[in-house]
């Protein structure tokens, strides 16, 4: 994601005829699968998926198994960092038993090793509802809670440190229409807000580092909100659109550009598939990956352009996505038409 930008022609070789040359994938597996993956990590040499009950790495050009963590005692995994800070990605765990979560627990594991680097409990009161209205990334753990002022209750944005649970800044809404918040990035931080009133609706809250530089995206008119998650490169921030019109649903996805600084929408992007399963930033460009999981689209954020097209023979469902290099990693709920890892040399 933090790659220095390619060029047009390091993107286009055969254009979109050409497939993805499939590295591995997992086999097929029976029994309990461990549900739909929560976090996909990937290196030059490991790639590492996440479920509820287990943390798993594979050796990223071959499939070979690697280590395996779990979440001690009767806990889950909840959520994961949606990147790797210095070889190292977090896993939170807690007990699901519980209605009333008190406290969870942070485990940094070192993705090469699963080397366990720090462990460290968290008290979950600061962290609203887990997991919806709380991500993690950049060192950072995002959170959208409530404070009192005035007898009345109203969201604040708090990002604490990873490592130590400090705050190192919040950021209270003022505007009293909002009903509420749910943060869907850590770094940058997003958070999807709701207004409430007839008139309410959706838009998406973006802060800058220290809380700072906030900025309001709207939707275009026809949408009726925004989908769950975000990429950005440079300036440009990208994110679903859900239409209000169901029938528009089987015309295309829809992607809507926003300039980060500014609010503007700049562009807008239709596919031609009726199921898209996700955006996320590369080497400077944007990759959609969609047509469940069976094809991979390269935009260039300054306008929408098609740089690339892949096929990625397979397909999966609800996935997630991970890029190093010029290896793609697609993970999903492992079942009778799909494989739950795939990995790709896309280039």
């Amino acid at each position: 994601m933090y790659e220095d930008k390619a060029s047009d022609s390091a993107w286009r070789h055969s254009w979109w005829r050409r497939s993805a040359r499939r590295l591995w994938r997992t086999p097929d597996e029976k029994g309990d699968l461990g549900g739909k993956p929560l976090g996909l990590w990937l290196t030059d040499d490991t790639v590492v998926i996440a479920r509820a009950d287990r943390v798993r790495a594979f050796r990223a050009t071959t499939g070979e198994p690697l280590w395996t963590w779990r979440p001690p005692g009767d806990q889950v995994v909840g959520l994961v960092s949606a990147d790797v800070q210095g070889g190292v990605g977090v896993v939170m765990h807690y007990e699901e038993a519980r209605r009333d979560v008190k406290r969870v627990g942070l485990t940094s594991l070192a993705v090469a090793t699963g080397e366990v680097v720090r462990r460290r409990k968290q008290d979950a009161a600061r962290l609203g509802h887990i997991p919806s209205k709380v991500a993690i990334g950049g060192g950072l753990v995002a959170t959208a809670g409530e404070s009192w002022k005035d007898w009345e209750a109203r969201p604040v944005m708090r990002a604490l440190d990873v490592d130590t649970g400090e705050v190192r800044w919040k950021y209270e809404l003022t505007d009293p229409r909002v009903e509420s918040a749910s943060v869907i990035s850590a770094r940058p931080f997003v958070a999807s807000l709701r207004t409430r009133g007839e008139r309410g609706g959706h838009s998406l809250l973006v802060l800058g580092d220290g809380g700072t530089g906030a900025v309001t995206l709207a939707l275009p008119d026809g949408y009726e909100r925004f989908g769950e998650q975000v990429a950005v490169a440079g300036d440009v921030l990208v994110v679903g659109l859900v239409p209000k019109d169901r029938a528009e649903l089987d015309r295309g996805n829809r992607l809507g550009a926003y300039s980060v600084s500014s609010g503007e929408l700049l562009w807008e992007w239709h596919g031609k598939e009726t199921y898209q399963d996700g955006v996320f930033a590369h080497r400077g460009r944007l990759l959609v990956v969609h047509e469940y999981g069976g094809r991979l689209s390269v935009l260039d954020p300054a306008d929408g352009r098609v740089v690339a097209r892949r096929r990625l023979p397979g397909t999966a469902f609800d996935s997630l996505v991970a890029a190093s290099g010029d290896l793609v990693a697609v993970g999903c709920e492992a079942g009778d038409y799909s494989h739950g890892l795939r990995v790709f040399r896309w280039r």
